[in-house]
């Protein structure tokens, strides 16, 4: 994917920070500078503030969205991923399922999504009036949509029903609005989508400094994910799951994406091989490796203490669980693309064994994430790739889950989409005759093996599968007690209920009269 997107973006924060910043229910000054009626003025204004809502994925504040805190609240909740911290440490409250109201990464995550919404919404709010190219004008537009979807997508997954923010938020007396329902958010997802799909081009048409931007793929498979969702969680009904094949299938037919030879090329950067102009990637935050362009998660994915060896800061955030590690076949080729088992520390090979002593020489007591980790990262902030939100592999497995789902048992279609999945993966078809049942779960497996650490997938996948997911997270918790072998500490006990959404952050409520807690919190 194309580089200089993320440059031209950074350069539209400054500019649209004054006009549309605002940090939904936290914030507390009104605009004092440049005002949105004396910004919106031509073409160039409209794509700077455009550019802003795709820079913040990766905000100012770095670590709080994506850079960071999103994706650990997604992905150490599961039975992949672990963190090499105390219970007790915020990294790992997640994890174990302790997570206090005050949480600061549950709360720096609402504030993110909202700030990036009513970046959005000023885009939808002035562009439309802008006198400029109409084609144009109408694909921003369009890619408007597309981010407030994705944002509100992740708000709706994480805490269930928020406040439906339509409009640009220019004053203090529109911050107290009570919470809509799920149902509501889930509406307004699908109808921003489905504009989406109708304002935007296909990713092929994209040249230049606009290589990267939402494509009307894009925006074809998040609507096919969001029904899988909404009738996964039971939001929906059942002719979401309908809705979510017809989607995907869309994707597929399309053509414009397959799936690359090279499951570990997509992330090819420990080798010094660059792969992210690839037909498989459909949608991910553009990097560059400078100062403040770049990526963040690099550095949290890197075991502790191994710099200047594998970058230049490194925390070890990320370990395998063990379980989860040990379900990888041998001739897996994923797993040789998801971890990183042997590296080169200073010119010498270290290799990582299983009953070795803890962090020593591997500086991480398991086996350590590969995706997205830059060897080459000058310091945090400055991490060169991409991080990907939507692939086509993804694809295939929502097709595979939803026909399993709408004909109530596997169908050649649903068994032809896996299997294209496994095949590049090196490993042989799913076993024939499989109940409704055993389908559904070997497709959320395949899922782990495939999408780990992108998206991110691993709470919202468990959020459809709670009863599969939460079997395996206390199997692997309690593995983590009575074990000696090198993966680390004992994790906590059985998983409440509640769990299937996180709190509304206290802050929130404390600046927020009219909002209310998600049960059981």
């Amino acid at each position: 994917m194309h580089k200089r997107l993320k440059l031209v973006a950074a350069l539209g924060v400054l500019t649209v920070a004054l006009a549309c910043n605002d940090k939904q229910f936290l914030t507390e000054q009104p605009f004092d500078f440049i005002g949105p009626t004396n910004f919106y003025k031509n073409s160039g204004d409209a794509l700077a503030a455009i550019n802003g809502v795709y820079a913040d994925f990766i905000n100012s504040t770095g670590d709080n969205y994506y850079g960071r805190n999103f994706v650990m609240l997604v992905e150490h909740p599961t039975e992949m991923w672990t963190s090499r911290l105390s219970a007790t440490n915020e990294r790992s409250q997640p994890d174990v399922y302790a997570i206090p109201v005050s949480h600061a990464y549950v709360q720096s995550v609402w504030a993110s999504a909202f700030d990036a919404i009513n970046r959005a919404n000023s885009v939808l709010d002035h562009v439309p009036a802008i006198d400029m190219d109409t084609t144009l004008r109408s694909r921003v537009v369009a890619e408007a949509k597309f981010l407030r979807a994705t944002h509100y997508f992740n708000l709706v997954r994480m805490y269930g029903g928020v406040p439906l923010k339509l409009h640009e938020t220019v004053g203090l007396d529109s911050l107290a609005i009570p919470r809509n329902t799920a149902a509501e958010v889930y509406a307004q997802i699908e109808q921003d989508l489905k504009d989406a799909v109708a304002g935007l081009p296909p990713a092929k048409t994209y040249t230049g400094a606009d290589v990267g931007r939402a494509s009307r793929g894009a925006a074809k498979t998040l609507l096919a994910k969001m029904y899988l969702q909404r009738a996964g969680t039971g939001v929906g009904s059942a002719a979401d799951w309908a809705s979510g094949l017809a989607m995907a299938k869309q994707v597929q037919t399309d053509g414009d994406y397959s799936l690359v030879a090279d499951y570990k090329s997509l992330f090819d950067f420990i080798g010094g091989t660059v792969n992210e102009r690839n037909s498989e990637v459909i949608f991910a935050i553009e990097n560059i490796r400078a100062s403040g362009l770049g990526g963040r998660i690099g550095s949290h994915v890197a075991p502790n203490a191994t710099a200047p060896f594998l970058g230049a800061s490194t925390n070890g955030s990320f370990e395998a669980e063990s379980i989860w590690f040990h379900t990888f076949r041998a001739d897996d080729k994923r797993r040789d693309g998801t971890f990183v088992l042997s590296w080169n520390k200073g010119g010498t090979t270290v290799t990582w064994n299983e009953t070795g002593a803890a962090s020593q020489p591997y500086a991480s007591e398991t086996p350590f994430p590969r995706k997205f980790l830059d060897p080459l990262m000058t310091g945090t902030g400055a991490e060169e790739p991409n991080y990907i939100i939507l692939r086509y592999a993804e694809v295939l497995l929502m097709i595979a889950e939803s026909a399993n789902e709408v004909s109530g048992g596997p169908t050649p279609e649903a068994y032809a989409a896996v299997n294209a999945v496994r095949a590049r993966a090196g490993i042989p078809a799913m076993s024939a005759g499989l109940s409704h049942d055993v389908f559904r779960d070997s497709v959320f497996n395949e899922r782990r093996w495939e999408l780990s650490l992108e998206g991110p997938n691993g709470y919202f996948d468990s959020q459809r599968n709670w009863t599969w997911s939460k079997a395996r997270i206390e199997a692997s918790m309690s593995h983590a007690k009575s074990s000696t072998s090198k993966f680390p500490k004992a994790n906590g006990g059985p998983i409440p209920d509640k769990y299937k959404l996180m709190p509304i952050p206290q802050r929130a409520l404390d600046l927020n009269p009219k909002l209310t807690q998600n049960p059981g919190w």
